[in-house]
C-alpha cells in the first residue's frame, strides 16, 4: 500500500482498521497515533459515501477478511469514518488498539498476514 493512489483497503494486511462515529474523533486519534510514532501520511482516513468509493470490495481473500471489509463499507455508507493504521509488530498493534479506544473507536480489527482478529 505504498502508492497513495491505491485504494485504502485494497490489501489490509498488517494494519489495524477501525470505525469512528465522526471524523473529528478519527482525526484526534490520528494525531495521537502520530505522537506515538506512526507517520501521519501512512494512516488512511475515509469518511462517508466518498470514502466508501475508496474501498476495494472486488478482491477475494479469506472469508473473514471479506466479511470485515464489507462491514467497513457499510459503516462508511452510514456516514461514519474509518481509519487504517499500519502496525509492525504485536506491541505496536496493542498500543494502536489502546490509542484508538481512547477516542471511542468501534469495530477494531487487526488484519495480519494469515489471520483477521477483531480486537474491540
Amino acid at each position: 500500500m505504498s502508492d497513495e493512489n491505491d485504494k485504502i483497503l485494497d490489501d489490509p494486511a498488517n494494519r489495524v482498521v477501525c470505525t469512528f462515529d465522526n471524523r473529528q474523533q478519527a482525526e484526534d486519534a490520528k494525531a495521537a497515533l502520530a505522537d506515538f510514532g506512526i507517520s501521519g501520511h501512512r494512516i488512511r482516513v475515509l469518511n462517508g459515501e466518498d470514502g466508501a468509493d475508496e474501498v476495494d470490495t472486488s478482491a477475494k481473500w479469506f472469508a473473514d477478511t471479506d466479511k470485515e471489509i464489507k462491514k467497513y463499507t457499510r459503516e462508511l455508507h452510514a456516514g461514519n469514518t474509518v481509519i487504517s493504521i499500519p502496525v509492525k509488530d504485536c506491541d505496536c498493534r496493542e498500543e494502536v488498539n489502546r490509542i484508538v479506544q481512547n477516542f471511542d473507536a468501534r469495530h477494531i480489527t487487526h488484519f495480519g498476514e494469515w489471520i483477521t482478529e477483531v480486537m474491540g
